[in-house]
């Protein structure tokens, strides 16, 4: 997505959410409210966002700079809980254009955070990216998309206990993280309407 598409998802965002009156639903509330969520991925974002030890005061007034949060937001929240940092400034480094790889480098997050538990290769559609960071674990540069994967992966293992290999594995088989946590923890949303909705990938903050 260009720079110019992001800025306008991110205003178009802020506009929607200053647009509502007081006490009014954001786009945003299943990420805080559990009875807000309507399928597996807003749940396994709603569990990773209350895993964090981040409140909605610290999440929901920068979330807009995000341009894809339902895919960035894992991200921002584990390099913030394993750097230190702020979520504010990791979302700030993000917003500024700056690639996953880049900033796990200047927050000193290292990869190896990113494949614990994960001693052997898990096959597609991360065996190869583990393959290069074996052979080079500080010299690999991983691509946006593996990061991610990544992430959602081991938040995906501390969420619903199931062995970090097993669920990267798995994404090959075509079992996604969301979808495993949920079948884990139980859907509360089930019966009222909502389905599993694991199509999402990336959606734009609208």
């Amino acid at each position: 997505m260009s720079m110019r598409n992001g800025l306008h998802a991110t205003i178009l965002l802020v506009l929607v959410c200053a647009a509502l009156p007081a006490g009014a639903l954001t786009p945003v509330d299943y990420l805080f409210s559990p009875d807000k969520v309507a399928n597996d991925t807003q749940y396994f974002l709603n569990l990773a966002v209350g895993d964090s030890g981040f409140g909605r005061s610290e999440i929901e007034p920068v979330l807009p700079r995000l341009s894809h949060y339902e895919t960035d937001l894992p991200v921002a929240l584990f390099v913030a809980r394993q750097s230190g940092r702020s979520f504010d400034n990791v979302v700030d480094l993000r917003s500024r254009g700056m690639s996953w790889s880049a900033i796990f480098h200047d927050t000193g997050v290292p990869y190896d955070r990113l494949y614990a538990g994960i001693d052997r290769d898990p096959g597609p559609p991360y065996g190869k990216a583990w393959g290069y960071w074996k052979k080079n674990p500080h010299g690999v540069v991983l691509k946006d998309g593996d990061i991610r994967g990544l992430v959602q992966v081991q938040i995906g293992s501390r969420l619903a206990g199931v062995p970090t290999w097993d669920l990267a594995h798995g994404r090959g088989q075509g079992h996604q993280v969301p979808a495993v946590v949920a079948d884990k923890k139980g859907r509360p949303y089930a019966g009222k309407g909502h389905g599993k909705g694991d199509k999402q990938k990336g959606k734009k903050a609208t």
